[in-house]
């Protein structure tokens, strides 16, 4: 039998010692756990980084696996508990896998297949705060699901997910307008179309892409001529479109940031001129 894996995906950091009480938490309840870290630099107000993670990251692990994502917790207690604060503690089984999380907005953004269980958790009677409920709830519902406790005695079967629609490239005649949908660490920013789609759009036909970015009162275009393959097609400094490791067609700088260099953000447009 494999040993079980939990992973956890935070916006703790690494300098204090909230990783450490968790992980010792997990390894003395459950046992040969595995423990992988996705990431604990997470922004709560940030989140389209972790919905990248919940919906790229997460499906490339084995059927089982416990996700604990815990990002923003600390509003919970702020605005009162969780039915205050719209945040409740769930458990969603999604393809063979479980994510422990608060925030069911990002889950419904994040699961593109939706998911076939969604618990609502019972919250432990002697819990004195919400401030860190990865190690006073979210652990112990790991270990107990680990366990193979039945989902139901974890919590309270609540209203299935509703799937979030992602705003989705536009096309008018020989025009497509795509937007910025994702920035990863490196600066390039990920648009709202797949390669698949967009090769199915294209028809062969050659094309241009201008992308919209301001400074300051200014707007600026920059034009990009065909679909490379390598950063390093294009000399150091230049701008290109290529293929980002999710599917999704992407524009990045050979050795810089697009976000940077173009001002690109979230919802930025680029026009695809098909010839």
């Amino acid at each position: 039998m494999n040993a079980p894996i939990v992973t956890l995906t935070t916006d703790w950091g690494c300098r204090d010692f909230f990783v450490a009480m968790v992980k010792g938490r997990l390894c003395s309840s459950v046992p040969d756990v595995r423990i992988v870290d996705l990431s604990h630099s997470q922004q709560w107000n940030d989140p389209a980084t972790t919905i990248g993670i919940v919906r790229y990251g997460i499906p490339s692990f084995p059927e089982g696996t416990v996700h604990i994502v815990d990002v923003g917790c600390e509003r919970i207690a702020a605005e009162g508990g969780p039915s205050a604060a719209g945040c409740v503690p769930m458990l969603v089984r999604s393809r063979g896998q479980y994510i422990i999380c608060s925030d069911r907005r990002l889950l419904e953004q994040s699961l593109d297949a939706g998911c076939d269980v969604t618990i609502e958790l019972s919250l432990p009677e002697d819990i004195r705060t919400y401030t860190f409920l990865a190690y006073d709830l979210y652990c112990d519902v790991a270990r107990r699901l680990l366990a193979g406790e039945p989902l139901q005695q974890l919590g309270t079967i609540c209203e299935p997910l509703r799937r979030r629609m992602q705003p989705q490239a536009q096309t008018e005649g020989d025009t497509l307008v795509a937007m910025v949908s994702g920035i990863d660490n490196y600066g390039n920013v990920n648009l709202n179309i797949s390669y698949e789609d967009f090769e199915t759009l294209r028809a062969g036909r050659r094309f241009r892409v201008k992308i919209e970015w301001r400074s300051g009162r200014s707007e600026h275009y920059e034009d990009i001529v065909g679909l490379s393959r390598h950063y390093g097609d294009v000399r150091m400094g230049n701008v290109l479109l290529t293929v980002s490791a999710t599917g999704q067609l992407q524009i990045a700088i050979n050795k810089g940031s697009a976000v940077q260099l173009l001002g690109l953000g979230y919802a930025s447009r680029c026009h695809f001129q098909f010839e």
